[in-house]
């Protein structure tokens, strides 16, 4: 039975679900090595005891990982059949387990963004030449296959697993939504966002929006962070109403009723799991159409489907989506059916299964 070691940051709660099934699979065993240390605000699990879990130290520069300890001692100790490591090229730990383990014939996997496409000449070069050092590669979208397939990746080696939430706690939720009615004929429209309130979620631009917006709007805003400040006081500037700060939520229920009920979830900036979060419940996501500033998750929006895309910092072409959004024009069970099918962790699953055993 083949040994699989996967080596990664931390432990994030979003990735329960997914981590579960690979704890309980009986063709393989999956060892986990990972630090209990908070990085960047994202709730960390701590309620799982297994012996395959195993805690070892991050070690910071910069507010980065550099380095985490004790993870080649334990490589040579126990010489796994496959590593699956974070692909981050500035862990610099895993470079050395990458080139150790050619030496050790151990497959190496990275798990992760691959290529973004934005990369500068030097990046752009630093980055494939940590990506080579892979045997194979998870991806989190077809994009960066895409990408790598270009740059000279074999894409026989190159994976996409895309990426997921609970989706069967969360579908759960959705089937007792479903059936409760939603008042369209309200003029107002209810937006949500859900995320950690940083820069580079441009929140900025959709109250600057909102102002210029010439219909009523309202704006529920899940989530806290050093951004907090600087958008109260935006809000205050243009004296805007109807826009809540509702803090962290963790409680799915209550997440669940405030996106199934909104009409339109808006991530001016990069959108990440927050899409994911919203068409579960089936309401679409407005976000940028730059995918070379996005992440992954934007390729679950097909347009007028399950979402819309506005021009990259722009705020009128924002405020002007806005206005044109008409609730009747997107079904729910349209809206989350690409999740339904890819983004949950059955569906990841089924690809780790197929790179590993076959």
């Amino acid at each position: 039975m083949k040994n699989i070691f996967y080596i990664t940051n931390i432990f994030p709660f979003y990735r329960k679900p997914i981590w579960e099934l690979l704890l309980k699979e009986k063709a393989y065993n999956f060892h986990f090595y990972y630090s209990n240390q908070n990085l960047k605000g994202i709730k960390a699990v701590d309620d799982i005891q297994n012996e395959k879990l195993h805690l070892i130290k991050n070690y910071f520069f910069l507010g980065r990982i550099i380095w985490q300890k004790g993870v080649i001692s334990e490589i040579i100790k126990k010489r796994p059949d496959n590593i699956i490591l974070l692909g981050e090229l500035n862990v610099i730990s895993n470079w050395l387990i990458a080139i150790l383990s050619k030496y050790l014939k151990i497959e190496v996997i990275f798990w992760g963004h691959g290529l973004y496409g934005n990369e500068k000449l030097f990046k752009k070069f630093l980055r494939i030449t940590f990506l080579k050092l892979a045997d194979k590669h998870l991806l989190y979208g077809e994009r960066a296959k895409e990408i790598m397939s270009k740059n000279g990746f074999n894409s026989s080696n190159l994976f996409v697993v895309y990426n997921s939430l609970d989706f069967e706690k969360q579908n759960r939720h959705y089937k007792k939504l479903v059936n409760k009615s939603i008042k369209v004929e309200n003029e107002i429209l209810k937006l949500i966002f859900i995320g950690r309130l940083t820069k580079n979620k441009r929140l900025d631009i959709l109250i600057k929006a909102i102002r210029k917006a010439k219909k009523p709007i309202e704006l529920n805003i899940i989530g806290e962070g050093e951004e907090k400040k600087n958008l109260i006081e935006l809000i205050k500037k243009y004296n805007l109403k109807f826009i809540n700060f509702l803090g962290d939520i963790f409680d799915e229920g209550v997440i669940s009723k405030k996106i199934y009920f909104s009409d339109l979830c808006v991530s001016p900036g990069n959108v990440g799991l927050t899409a994911i979060h919203s068409l579960t419940y089936g309401t679409p996501v407005l976000t940028h159409n730059d995918f070379n500033f996005q992440m992954p998750e934007a390729e679950a929006l097909i347009e007028n489907v399950s979402g819309i895309f506005f021009k990259k910092d722009d705020v009128n072409d924002l405020a002007m989506k806005l206005n044109s959004f008409r609730k009747n024009d997107f079904k729910k069970s349209k809206v989350r059916e690409v999740v339904r099918i890819k983004y949950n962790s059955n569906f990841q699953k089924s690809v780790i299964d197929n790179l590993i055993l076959n």
